[in-house]
């Protein structure tokens, strides 16, 4: 469950002290060293923090000051210096008032040099204040901002020191400016292929049933566990282990329904577990939870034979890092799904690059789980952002 608590918590002071060394050690190796710079590298959690921790890369030699909006992500860079922060919206004046002044006492506390940000509305933030504070600073458009540059970005720009777009085809002379992005340099296809005509399901391993989590954990009631047990499954096919993840945004309950309505119509043998977020509907026919920590989430994800989500950036990045098939339903805007159709965009432009599979309706999605028509490798994504962009960043860094 996200952290609700608006203060900032920070970890012990000396960690600036362990990090300022890093250049020193380079010098006694012999090797040419600029003094360490500090940054502060801030995003809203979800996609956005999944995306700001792939340029990590970039922050070599370095003091990294992280800064985000829930408190769980701390144990995602260890022994870094950490900072939460409240969260805001443009719907909710009085957070967003909180969440700048956080940000402006965080800037003051930490005197960073550099400030790098992924969005939204925090880094939005942090770049007015930083430069208004003399600092440089570097907005990096979301990668789901795929047609139209995000509404926190062209506000950003005119106080960016450097603004930069995930897409060759939205930069312009003047800003914003392309580097690469955060896929990396060139997605890979770590496993072979099924021979032609051999179903998926049939390179997935025969495993066990998965162990319930022991907290937040909804189990369907006997009634439906009777219906389960009373169809016969496909004897020829495996168990298929499906993580369902909506993201710790909004609730989506199209996506979680649709796949509730398939688990009872199906004869597939399966198992499901899903994380539905804020959701008023409660799947009937699967184990679920509201959220997942961050090794929960990780725990779920590499125990799964398929992912099913939204077309969210944290759910597709940290699907194609851990070489698992992603199948996604984009949020609509005209449903009240999200704020726009950027997913619809978002999902467009990934299924060209060929590293998901994409529903365009619930009975699309129903029909490529039924019939398993999905990709048949497992494609990946090399461990950092591209290096074009993590070198770009790095010089920026060490300027000056």
């Amino acid at each position: 469950m996200p952290n609700q608590h608006p203060e900032i918590t920070d970890l012990p002071a000396d960690k600036s002290a362990e990090t300022s060394v890093k250049g020193e050690a380079s010098a006694k190796e012999g090797q040419p060293s600029k003094p360490a710079k500090t940054v502060l590298a801030i995003a809203s959690a979800g996609g956005h923090w999944v995306q700001l921790l792939r340029l990590r890369s970039a922050f070599e030699d370095h003091r990294v000051v992280y800064a985000t909006t829930q408190e769980d992500y701390r144990i995602e860079v260890p022994g870094e210096e950490f900072h939460r922060i409240p969260d805001g919206t443009r719907w909710d004046k009085i957070k967003l008032i909180r969440c700048a002044f956080s940000i402006l006492r965080l800037i003051l506390k930490t005197k960073p040099d550099v400030i790098i940000t992924t969005g939204a509305a925090p880094g939005y933030f942090a770049i007015r204040l930083g430069r208004l504070l003399g600092k440089r600073t570097v907005w990096i458009d979301s990668i789901a901002n795929a047609e139209v540059l995000s509404l926190s970005g062209q506000k950003a720009a005119k106080h960016a020191t450097l603004w930069l777009t995930q897409w060759k085809h939205l930069a312009r002379d003047s800003g914003p400016h392309f580097y690469g992005n955060v896929l990396g340099d060139s997605p890979s296809q770590d496993h072979a292929s099924p021979d032609e005509g051999q179903d998926q399901a049939s390179v997935i391993d025969n495993r066990g049933s998965q162990e319930r989590a022991e907290l937040g954990l909804n189990i369907p009631d006997n009634e439906a566990q009777i219906e389960r047990s009373e169809r016969s499954p496909i004897k020829s096919e495996p168990k298929l282990r499906i993580f369902v993840t909506v993201g710790s945004d909004v609730p989506f309950d199209r996506l979680i329904i649709a796949i509730d309505d398939w688990a009872a119509k199906t004869r597939k043998p399966i198992e499901i577990f899903a994380q539905i977020g804020n959701s008023d509907y409660q799947p009937k026919r699967f184990e679920y939870c509201k959220f997942l920590s961050p090794a929960e989430f990780k725990d779920r994800l590499e125990n799964c034979d398929l992912v099913a989500a939204h077309t969210g950036m944290g759910s597709i990045l940290s699907a194609l890092r851990a070489q698992k098939p992603i199948l996604t339903l984009p949020r609509h805007g005209a449903l009240g799904e999200t704020r726009n159709d950027h997913q619809i965009a978002t999902a467009k432009h990934l299924l060209d690059l060929g590293i998901i599979d994409v529903a365009s309706t619930t009975d699309e999605l129903q029909e490529m789980l039924e019939n398993l028509k999905l990709t048949p490798n497992h494609h990946s994504i090399p461990q950092w952002a591209s290096e074009t962009l993590t070198r770009k960043l790095n010089a920026f860094i060490s300027e000056r």
